[in-house]
């Protein structure tokens, strides 16, 4: 299994099927009975009060009460209500890294342990059964009003700065997109988001993603907000929301126990869908981070998500080829687009929402009618062994990009107008370079490619 893939779809699946995917807001009431009191204490008891007990609190951690633990160390807050994946706790009790890892000494809690430690929190951190719930940070988040035709989207300006964490290797793309309404485009970095300008790529700053990896990055239709979703591989996911032009992080949901790889926003701002290795389908709130549905429709995991650009749809596609069209605000069944046989890596909406283009890793490349799913055009040989990601541009293009190395750009009417190479314009000695996502400016006169080197790519066109 190639770099590429492995970090394309991070997680793994016999975890993540043991954590299986389930919103954390809507937990049952066995789940909602979790509380310090009654079932987190004796745990920390028994494994953590050598170091941080009332004798002894190593980093200022005492956890030994409910008070101190919600208090946290003296590096800060080890718990965040309703987020599991972006608590200390969390991180230290999962972490590979030896120096890390908590407990220092012996065997690490078992999984189903740390799982119930994370319903705790995820579930708003009660003390005891006669507690309600602490205060959570998903709500409050206000879609923003639709925008006449003529309105720009925000540029971003004084992001603040904050340390980077640093990789022992170049860290590849493995998320870009541009603003559909202004010169903005975002790319992935660790624990990073990167803003620039698609056309020179000079940089405009960047936004901090505390969670891990960001996988997925969408500009909403308005331009106003950008969409981040990733995590950390069989630790969590989730989706935030950030203000472009401040870098503001403006609303968090669908708190996962693994990465999520597949995301997106409706044109209105008030859902989010993400795709999950336990084969769900989930469409969210953003206005009070509730799960509206659930579908259980995929028999493996799902890769790619997209709203279309009215928002009367939403298609999904799998791991191994399915792609199917819903309603977009119920989730309700539309009809099967069957045409791939390996696993679907990217799908992407032209702009007047009739035709959804899909890509796969059997090498091609598909533009669907979808009013009736008929394939309106098809090209089976595309990339050579494997297409890895496609999006439309402004004006009906689309550009494409594969493991043969070559970035494509097809006419409305699918045929082939132009290509790229990675290799050509790359300095990496001894090293074959695959480009891992493309884009295309909200002019449609610059085309982006990422590699897996960590290098974004542009190229103008007529």
């Amino acid at each position: 299994m190639d770099f590429l893939y492995r970090h394309s779809f991070l997680p793994a699946l016999s975890v993540a099927v043991l954590l299986a995917c389930g919103p954390h807001a809507h937990a049952d009431d066995k789940e909602k009975s979790i509380t310090y009191e009654d079932h987190v204490v004796s745990i920390f008891k028994k494994s953590c009060a050598t170091c941080h007990g009332d004798g002894k609190q190593e980093a200022g951690l005492n956890l030994t009460t409910y008070a101190d633990v919600v208090k946290g160390s003296g590096g800060g807050k080890i718990v965040v209500p309703g987020r599991s994946s972006a608590s200390r706790l969390i991180e230290v009790l999962t972490s590979d890294e030896d120096g890390e890892r908590m407990p220092p000494d012996g065997d690490r809690l078992p999984v189903e342990t740390v799982a119930l430690i994370r319903k705790w929190i995820d579930t708003g951190l009660r003390e005891n059964s006669g507690s309600s719930v602490a205060e959570m940070r998903t709500l409050g988040f206000k879609p923003t009003a639709p925008l006449a035709n003529g309105d720009l989207g925000a540029v971003p300006a004084n992001l603040p700065t904050f340390p980077r964490a640093a990789t022992r290797r170049p860290y590849p793309v493995l998320a870009l997109a541009t603003s559909p309404r202004a010169p903005v485009a975002a790319s992935s970095g660790y624990g990073a988001i990167n803003l620039f300008a698609p056309a020179t790529r000079s940089p405009l700053g960047a936004i901090k993603f505390s969670e891990g990896e960001p996988l997925v990055l969408t500009f909403s239709r308005s331009g106003r907000l950008l969409l981040a979703a990733g995590g950390k591989p069989v630790q969590g996911g989730t989706v935030a929301l950030f203000d472009v032009a401040s870098g503001e992080r403006l609303a968090s949901v669908a708190d996962e126990p693994d990465a999520i790889i597949a995301a997106d926003i409706s044109p209105n701002e008030k859902l989010v869908a993400i795709g999950c290795t336990s084969r769900l389908v989930k469409i969210y709130s953003t206005e009070d981070g509730s799960l509206k549905t659930s579908i259980d429709k995929h028999t493996d995991w799902v890769t790619a998500v997209a709203f279309s650009p009215d928002g009367k749809y939403l298609a999904t596609g799998d791991r191994i080829g399915n792609i199917h069209l819903w309603d977009g605000t119920t989730g309700g069944v539309i009809l099967p687009l069957s045409e791939h046989k390996k696993s679907v890596r990217a799908l992407s909406w032209r702009s007047d929402s009739k035709v959804v283009a899909s890509c796969g890793e059997d090498g091609s490349v598909v533009w669907w009618d979808v009013k009736d799913g008929w394939p309106l055009a098809n090209k089976p040989n595309a990339h050579a062994d494997g297409v890895l990601d496609c999006s439309f541009g402004p004006k009906g293009q689309l550009v494409t990009c594969g493991r043969d190395g070559v970035v494509k750009i097809w006419s409305a009417d699918g045929n082939e107008l132009k290509k790229f190479s990675i290799a050509e314009t790359s300095s990496t000695d001894g090293i074959r370079l695959l480009p891992t996502r493309v884009a295309m400016s909200s002019d449609g006169l610059t085309v982006l490619a990422g590699d897996t080197a960590g290098v974004v790519h542009s190229w103008d066109l007529p």
